[in-house]
């Protein structure tokens, strides 16, 4: 008995010495402020996280550079990674073996002293689960994971168009105050001239206080124009996950919206987004997890069986045992959790639905957007044409002394209005196509770098 007691305490103990153990990690508020504050694009960890990425030293910031900034900064993807590492432990628990149940219950026989009053002995039960159970469970567990595993799909895509919206509004901030900035000029030299022949009596005050006017407001629209700038340059500064001064001297490419690439035949990407898209596959998976759940409720109709071989020193004898125990499905047949995992099941197909459908909404709307932005970018471009070879041809009249200089800066003042509407009709085509790049998760801006 005592060399058994000894082997069963140092099984006990070994098997105790893989347990995990807890290690606390405090946050420090203060600290990871001070982190947040500190972080630079040239932070040496960010350096080789980019270098691991494939990007190259020499190579400028532009949309896919800065898509791993935000990757590397934000919490986002790394919420959606933990997310996926909790259901990989439901996984493993699912997947684990019930332990094993040691009880002991010693006895003592005061009548009955001979040869011994005492009888003690352990008993170690173990369950044996209903197979159809355990791996149904096994399958939910790893049903869910896969879709926690496209979460991280879809949390990648947002840091993408989280990014390309901040970067489109810096690239469309950039040329709009370009545009203000010269209409700024022609306006404010329109005013100095018409000043000149006011003095001189050649115009009523009536056209010399609507040029300072047509100034001031060119002037303002400027300083609006440069706001914009700035606040773009904020927003994606926070789309990275950056501090504002992080951005100071770096320079920003947009080159990804000067040419972007057109959708071509849409039914193919349509169909593709409809199955393939994350948001869909994680419907999917939800719904298969449901679905295992159903068919674990109805094998757990009969459960598992209990088997306990035990040993008991009973007055001087050694006798061995064997305890099976099995419930008895008379009062219940688990008819409660079937009916709810039933209508789980039935939630989860509609969502899977729901999420296709979202999907199609979401395409369609885009792609109408964008061809009728399409469309009326072609019809800014073709005012905007008219406009510069009508200021051209007032620019060779002036050369000729045919005009004056206030008709020449009229015409130059039409051409930059043109093009500034051509400009928003540029930026509502790119709008567009980003929404209906979020829609099909399919890339029509290069990396810009």
């Amino acid at each position: 008995m005592k060399r058994g007691s000894r082997i069963a305490g140092l099984a006990a103990l070994v098997a105790l010495s893989g347990c995990a153990r807890y290690h606390a990690r405090p946050i420090d508020a203060g600290r990871s402020a001070a982190r947040l504050t500190a972080r630079r694009l040239d932070d040496p960890r960010l350096d080789k996280f980019l270098a691991a990425m494939g990007r190259k030293p020499e190579q400028r910031w532009g949309l896919g550079a800065l898509t791993l900034v935000a990757v590397y900064e934000r919490p986002d993807l790394a919420i959606a990674r933990a997310n996926f590492s909790v259901a990989r432990g439901l996984v493993a628990s699912a997947s684990a073996l019930p332990n094993p149940v040691l009880s002991l219950q010693p006895t003592y026989n005061a009548t009955n002293g001979n040869p011994s009053p005492l009888k003690i002995g352990p008993l170690v039960s173990f369950l044996i689960d209903n197979f159809g159970a355990r791996q149904a469970g096994i399958a939910a567990a790893r049903e869910r994971a896969a879709a926690a595993r496209q979460v991280i799909a879809t949390a990648s895509w947002a840091e993408r168009a989280r990014v390309r919206d901040a970067l489109l509004a810096l690239w469309s901030a950039r040329r709009g105050l370009e545009l203000a900035k010269r209409n700024d000029a022609l306006a404010g030299a329109a005013e100095r001239t018409i000043d000149q022949r006011y003095r001189a009596g050649m115009v009523s005050s009536v056209a010399r206080n609507q040029a300072a006017l047509a100034a001031e407001q060119a002037e303002f629209a400027a300083a609006e124009a440069g706001r914009r700038k700035s606040v773009a340059r904020a927003g994606l500064a926070a789309a990275l996950g950056l501090p504002d001064a992080a951005l100071d001297g770096v320079s920003i490419s947009t080159a990804a919206f000067d040419a972007p690439g057109a959708p071509g035949e849409m039914a193919g990407l349509v169909r593709t987004a409809l199955v393939a898209r994350p948001s869909v596959r994680t419907a999917l998976a939800r719904y298969q997890a449901d679905q295992e759940d159903l068919r674990q409720a109805i094998d757990a109709q009969f459960p598992g069986v209990t088997i306990g071989p035990g040993y008991h020193y009973d007055q001087g004898d050694n006798k061995f045992l064997l305890a099976i125990s099995l419930p008895l499905p008379v009062l219940n047949q688990n008819q409660g959790p079937i009916a709810v995992a039933r209508a789980k099941r039935r939630r989860a197909a509609a969502q899977f639905q729901a999420a296709q459908l979202h999907v199609l909404d979401q395409v369609g709307r885009a792609e109408r957007n964008y061809r009728a932005s399409v469309v009326a970018e072609a019809e800014a471009d073709r005012i905007a044409a008219r406009a510069r070879v009508q200021a051209r041809a007032a620019r060779a009249a002036y050369r000729a002394g045919a005009t004056g200089r206030v008709r020449l800066l009229g015409a130059e003042q039409a051409d930059i209005l043109a093009r500034q509407n051509a400009l928003a009709a540029e930026i509502q085509v790119r709008t567009a196509l980003g929404q209906l790049e979020d829609g099909l998760h399919h890339r029509f801006f290069g990396s810009g770098a």
